[in-house]
Formats: C-alpha cells, structure tokens, sequence
C-alpha cells in the first residue's frame, strides 16, 4: 500500500529538483521562489530521506512476510532498473557528445565525454564518475546495494550498531579523507593520457546518514513501532516552537550568507567549511529541523490551539496528497530520468545565447515541467498495458 503523502513529498522535491537545475540556466525570476533560498535544505536532501524511508517501507515488509530471500531479491530488481536507467543516460549523453559536434555543436556540459569518451564513459557506467546533476542515481545504487544488510541488523537488533556505523561515516566525511584519496586516480589517468574527474559530486559517506535514518523511520513503521501520537503532547509542542526559531535563525543565516550581508569577506567566512557535497553539519541540523516541524504540523497541527498552525497543518496535508505532485512521485525514477534530459536540453539551448527577458524566462521555466507530467502519463500507460497482459496470460 503507498502513502500518498510521502509520493506527494517526493514529487514535490522532484519538482523543484527541476525548477532549480533549470533555472540555473534560464536565470527566471519565478525561479527564484522556492524554498533553497531560505534554510540549508534542498531537495536533494529530502529526495534521499524519502527514497529511505519509502524502501524500508516496501522492502521491510517483504523481509518480514515473505523473508529475507524475497527481500533480497526485490531490492536486487529495483538495483538493475534504477541501473538501467542510469547506463542509458549515459550513453544517451554518449551519442550526444560524439554526434553533436558533426552538425557544428559543442555541449559544455558533456565537454569531458566528447574529451575522454571511452574512458569517462566506463568511469561513468562503473560509477566513478558521472556528467552534472547525474549523482544522485550512483548514489542510491550505492545505497540499495546496502540495503539489505542494513534491514536484515534492524530485524535482529542491531539497530544501534548500524546508527553508530552510520555517525562515523558521517564524521569521516566531514575529515574530507574520502575526497583526497580522488586525487591519485585523477593524476594517474592524467598520466596515462585520459585527463577527467572522479566523483559524483556527493560523497557516499556523509550523505548516507540522510538515507540510514529514512530506512530506520520506515523500519519502525513498518513494525508499527512509531507512535506519531507523542508529537500531540504538550512537550512536543514546546519543541515546536524551538524548532520554528531554529527554523528562522537557520534561514537568515543563509540569505546572509548567499546574499553577502556585511561585505564579500562575511561570505567567504561563512561558506569557507560549509560543504555540501559532504553534508556539512548545517545541512544536517537544518533538515532535523524541518523534518520536526512539517511532521509536527501535519500530525499535531490540526489540533493545535493556534488557529494559524491548524491552518497550516491541514494546508500542508492537503498540499503534500494533491494528485500534481503523487503523480511524479509516483514515477520519481522516470521523472528523475526525464528532469536530466530537459535539463541538459535547456543547458545545450542556453549556451551561448544573450539571457532572456524576465518574461520569456518565465515562460520557458514552467513549459520544461510539463514533459515530467507527460512522462508521468507515458509510464501510466505502460503500466497499464503491463497490467492487462499479465491478467489475459
């Protein structure tokens, strides 16, 4: 059984995913309202959480029901599919660099495959490596690959043993050692004559503890050992409020350091040991933070005494269960895909060319969703299609 709500969170994140990334390009000023520009979480963030929680929820189950063969072997399907999807991007981006060139077209952003194609094109399938916005998918094949293990410690009680294990990765991340051992491959392929770059922007080991903590929440709803009802407790509604000021220092913090308050030297202080790729602290607290406060708001909100916190207690239920956002959640590998293919068309068509008037900015911003939803609909129909043959065979 899905949950909507949580389809509903991760196709909100696969919307703005692509709201930002395109924007990157297109400079929209519509673009500009969204929630990375206030607080130290993105989408990316979430996307993993959910991702973690969403596969303990499924997979879970399947461990306790079926047993840890089933389990095994349908995390060992979603790998080779999401693998799937990954290898033909990639060779998709191939082609590209290759092709494009014959007809007097150089894409920036696919420069190191048309430099390298062989060797960064292997690098990119043995997932070493990988072409801009592309991390995510190498990284949670990663991730699912340690799965398994993970589910099968929380169902004998390790749990406290993977949570440690996963702090310290966490903490070796933040060192920067798994960084530095890049460098020697780098100059050794530049010594061999294959000058690229190694990595898929995130380091495995920082942003992990964002999915280990998704795959423990859905464990202990999976077991229907998580009882969101104490959130209703006074106590937790003191927390609340503590977490809604840590909210709001957290987000001014931001504005002032993306924006430079107090002069250039402020905001190279302030961005000089904030990593993203690492999942610097600040990410961590920040995500904590608004974790508590729209779980917090969707189970207690409602009952609140604060009419203005019921308000956006029932918006935010109502928001996160419209059929605009399940629906990408509901395909969030397709829409992933498809969000990478529009993005690298938007970078292709943009470089080079004078910036567009606010307007038209605006205008080529919202047209580049509607291919998400037109995936969407495709994938509905495939499934579909699936569905019927299987219930005539």
């Amino acid at each position: 059984m899905r949950l909507a709500i949580l389809d509903g969170f991760r196709g909100f994140f696969l919307l703005f995913m692509m709201i930002a990334h395109a924007n990157a390009y297109l400079g929209a000023p519509l673009g500009k309202f969204n929630h990375h520009y206030f607080g130290w979480v993105e989408d990316a963030q979430g996307f993993v959480f959910i991702s973690g929680l969403v596969v303990a929820l499924v997979y879970a189950r399947r461990l306790l029901r079926k047993g840890e063969a089933a389990m095994r072997e349908g995390i060992g399907a979603r790998i080779r599919k999401i693998y799937t999807y990954h290898a033909a991007l990639i060779l998709v981006f191939l082609a590209c660099a290759l092709l494009l060139p014959l007809v007097g077209l150089q894409a920036d952003i696919l420069r190191q495959q048309a430099d390298e194609p062989f060797v960064f094109t292997l690098a990119s399938l043995f997932l070493l490596t990988g072409t801009m916005h592309m991390g995510i998918l190498p990284m949670y094949i990663f991730f699912m690959i340690a799965t398994p293990a993970v589910l099968v410690m929380f169902q004998t009680g390790r749990a406290p043993v993977v949570l440690a294990g996963s702090i310290a990765l966490w903490l070796l991340a933040q060192t920067g050692w798994p960084d530095l051992l890049q460098l020697p491959v780098e100059a050794a392929a530049a010594e061999a004559g294959h000058p690229f770059n190694i990595g898929i922007y995130f380091n495995i080991f920082g942003w992990q503890a964002l999915f280990v903590a998704g795959l423990w929440i859905g464990w202990l709803v999976a077991n229907r050992r998580l009882d969101l009802g104490r959130l209703k407790t006074p106590a937790m509604g003191q927390v609340f409020w503590i977490a809604l000021a840590a909210f709001l220092i957290l987000g001014i913090f931001d504005v002032m350091a993306y924006t430079g308050w107090g002069g250039e030297g402020w905001r190279r202080l302030a961005f000089a040991s904030i990593d993203r790729g690492n999942l610097h602290i600040i990410y961590v607290v920040a995500f904590a933070v608004n974790l508590y406060l729209v779980t917090w708001l969707i189970v207690a909100g409602p009952s609140s005494e604060w009419r203005g916190l019921q308000v956006a207690g029932r918006f935010i239920g109502w928001l996160f269960t419209r059929d605009a956002l399940v629906r990408l959640g509901n395909h969030s590998l397709q829409i992933f895909a498809a969000h990478i293919l529009v993005v690298y068309a938007l970078s292709l068509w943009a470089q080079g060319r004078e910036p567009l008037a606010p307007m038209a900015a605006n205008l080529v911003l919202l047209a580049s969703i509607a291919p998400l939803y037109g995936v969407a609909w495709l994938h509905d129909r495939v499934k579909e299609r699936r569905a019927l043959a299987e219930a005539r065979a």
